[in-house]
């Protein structure tokens, strides 16, 4: 029992301090107060110490190969400007700014390395400054650097979420606005990056307030949202507006981007369909190419821009579709336009003759005439063939042939077929029994040289 009581005596002994453990004194200069509120606040903004310590650990890390990314960004970005080891040609402008963020594939082996180098230490910066708002999200600069990393990576949504984030605290801040409207344009939410734009504009005008200062390029992306948005109005208000104060290369950009819009007098979905139905042609996608141009027919504000786009789309009928769409809708067209440009008109009268000569090639005789002679009435490069043609199919009616042949002589005529015509007449006055006539048209057949 005493042994027993002992043990209980040794325990309650050491347990107890023997001497009263005071707290540790501020630091020299302060007070105990404002030193516990200071706690108060770290804890506040950088959480508790050790994982404030983790944090920060990681955001050096993140901060260190972010640099390390914009180092190998800037040599990949050298290698295009010098053109020493790329075949790109970078566009300028607006448009050709928008163009290069979107990324272009073009770009030799080296430059293509250097970039995927610099793709590799960003991710790894992006975990680093994850990995840091994790420890410690009271660290208000983290984000601003993690978004800067999306930005390099072209992770556009991961960007969108955090800038609104960050702008929650930072509204008057109008370069984050615009990063915020540039990463929702890149993400294809062109609704937000147009109010993101507009706040940057009115918070730059806010305090500078200069609406000359804004920075040109709020109004460039800020037309280009609007474009996207087929606010034609807006778009060409921003257009115009940061076309006053472009350098030159810049403003020659601005007007084509503006006169594109007027192309339909602001119907840009209706030059949309007609650059698409370029594109598609270009590539050989006909089927393609008519859906878009038949969506700019029912998208046109214009006359002009519909019978640009269904004289195009009748040339691509004849020859990658149904021929007798195309000239039906070809018809139609110069029906409206006695005036018709020289362009037209020859290709009009192209396809009347091509059309012709693979009717008398299937042995469609009547069809053939009849589309020889429609081309005889089309002003044109070729029109007096048409009458040589009809001649040559009319040889056993000698008048007809004579008739038509010798229509053919006032028109300009190649080589060949001036020759066509003179046989042809040389051999109807000869099977007339008119000699006279048959001497005169084989001699210019043998002064033809």
């Amino acid at each position: 029992m005493l042994k027993s009581l002992f043990i209980i005596l040794l325990s309650v002994l050491f347990s107890t301090p023997l001497f009263s453990q005071k707290n540790a004194p501020p630091p020299a200069g302060l007070d105990s107060l404002t030193k516990s509120e200071a706690d108060s606040i770290a804890k506040q903004l950088f959480g508790e110490e050790k994982a404030e310590t983790r944090a920060l650990r990681e955001f050096e890390k993140g901060k260190e190969d972010f640099q390390s990314g914009e180092a190998f960004l800037a040599e990949a970005d050298s290698m295009r400007r010098s053109g020493e080891d790329t075949t790109l040609k970078k566009p300028g402008g607006v448009i050709g700014t928008l163009r290069q963020a979107f990324g272009d594939t073009t770009m030799s082996s080296r430059e293509r390395e250097t970039r995927k180098r610099a793709d590799a230490v960003f991710r790894r910066a992006a975990r680093e400054f994850e990995n840091a708002i994790k420890y410690s999200p009271e660290l208000k600069e983290v984000p601003l650097w993690l978004v800067a990393t999306y930005d390099r990576l072209k992770e556009w949504r991961k960007s969108v979420e955090l800038y609104r984030e960050i702008l929650n605290e930072r509204q008057g801040e109008d370069r984050l606005w615009f990063n915020y409207g540039y990463a929702a344009l890149q993400a294809g939410e062109h609704p937000i990056a147009v109010n993101a734009f507009e706040q940057a504009i009115h918070i730059s005008v806010l305090v500078s307030g200069d609406s000359a200062a804004v920075p040109n390029r709020y109004c460039t992306f800020a037309g280009e949202a609007f474009l996207r948005t087929y606010q034609d109005r807006l778009a060409l208000a921003r257009f115009r507006q940061a076309q006053q104060h472009a350098a030159p290369a810049d403003s020659a950009e601005i007007q084509r981007t503006i006169e594109w819009i007027l192309w339909d007098e602001g119907g840009i979905a209706t030059a949309e369909y007609r650059d698409a139905a370029y594109r598609a042609e270009a590539e050989q996608r006909w089927d393609d190419a008519r859906k878009a141009y038949l969506g700019g027919l029912h998208s046109a504000r214009t006359e002009k821009a519909k019978d640009e786009l269904s004289y195009r789309l009748a040339l691509l009928e004849f020859q990658h579709g149904t021929r007798t769409d195309g000239l039906s809708r070809m018809k139609e067209l110069m029906a409206t336009k006695p005036n018709a440009s020289a362009e037209w008109r020859e290709n009009y009268g192209k396809m009347l003759f091509a059309y012709a000569q693979i009717l008398e090639k299937e042995g469609d005789k009547r069809g053939a005439l009849s589309y020889f002679l429609q081309a005889t009435k089309i002003v044109w490069s070729a029109q007096g063939a048409g009458y040589v043609e009809i001649a040559r199919i009319a040889a056993n009616d000698l008048d007809s042939a004579i008739e038509h042949a010798a229509k053919a002589l006032d028109y300009p005529l190649t080589r060949e077929q001036r020759l066509a015509a003179y046989q042809i007449l040389e051999s109807a006055y000869r099977s007339k029994g008119n000699w006279e006539m048959m001497r005169e048209y084989r001699q210019l057949m043998e002064e033809t040289p």
